[in-house]
């Protein structure tokens, strides 16, 4: 049984069609936004608050179907967000980088669920060593 049909059958199915769309709908504005980092001072902004709803919408989605990694992994998202958003921007091409390892790992885990895999993907270590410098 995939970690889909699991749920599926653990939970309300109004429940996980929004968690799939919260989801989805952070991995494909994911990229898009981390670009949008690097533009300038005023789209690093708006970059950043909308990556930090993605995530918290997607963390409340996760949390409410007991998906422990996945909100875990979102909530680290938002955490990082509250820090880079202390930084005027535009972001560090060690920030870019970064955050694009780790819309990779979003992915991932998203293709875990919208495939029916037997598990979640395996995390990426390489995420674990955020970047030092946040902003230009």
């Amino acid at each position: 049984m995939g970690i889909l049909t699991k749920l599926e059958l653990e939970y309300d199915g109004d429940m996980v069609e929004k968690f799939l769309h919260f989801f989805r709908k952070f991995c494909d504005e994911f990229e898009p936004l981390t670009v949008k980092l690097g533009s300038d001072k005023i789209k690093y902004k708006e970059a950043i608050k909308e990556l930090d709803t993605l995530a918290h919408n997607t963390a409340w989605a996760a949390r409410e179907l007991g998906l422990e990694e996945v909100t875990d992994f979102c909530v680290f998202c938002e955490d990082m967000m509250a820090q880079a958003g202390r930084f005027e921007g535009p972001a560090s091409e060690e920030f870019m980088e970064w955050m694009f390892l780790v819309g990779e790992q979003l992915e991932k885990y998203c293709k875990s669920y919208e495939d029916d895999a037997a598990v979640l993907a395996v995390f990426n270590p390489s995420i674990v060593k955020v970047p030092n410098l946040i902003s230009k």
